[in-house]
């Protein structure tokens, strides 16, 4: 009985790590590499798998097929901030999207993309410090006209 018990708990022990390698991959440097998620919420915008949206942090609006502004909150805790801002720099030009900055304030990494005439803002931050943190991730997109000069308004005679 007690062996059968001691399998039953390796077996559901390897599961668990089975589970764990389908969302995180090892790299060469040690480091961990997420996996995107099957299903992003917006088809064009990379999630890591195993973050949830946080449906009362976020608010978007289109018309038509045109995306107007979009603030999305994802957490996790599949993986520390790092290894979201490598998954993020890794995922974002898959997707079209151009990191145009990429910058750490203590310890909050903000990433800035581009595409056509869309603004990606990309902010990583956790809970530092505490057992257990969720990392989350804020999606900003905006529209943005550029190298469009206003319209010249000329009196008629």
């Amino acid at each position: 009985m007690c062996c059968k018990k001691v399998m039953t708990c390796s077996f559901m022990a390897a599961m668990v790590l089975v589970g764990v390698g389908c969302t995180q991959e090892r790299r060469a440097g040690g480091g961990v590499r997420l996996a995107a998620a099957a299903a992003p919420y917006e088809r064009d915008i990379p999630i890591p798998a195993g973050f949830r949206l946080a449906e009362r942090a976020c608010e978007d609006q289109s018309t038509g097929t045109r995306r107007l502004y979009l603030r999305h909150t994802y957490e996790g805790r599949a993986a520390d901030r790092y290894a979201v801002r490598t998954f993020y720099r890794d995922q974002m030009p898959r997707a079209q999207w151009t990191l145009v900055s990429d910058g750490n304030v203590k310890g909050s990494y903000t990433m800035r993309f581009e595409k056509s005439t869309e603004a990606c803002t990309v902010l990583i931050t956790d809970e530092a410090g505490r057992i257990g943190a969720n990392t989350r991730v804020q999606i900003i997109v905006t529209q943005e006209e550029r190298g469009k000069s206003p319209p010249v308004v000329r009196d008629t005679p």
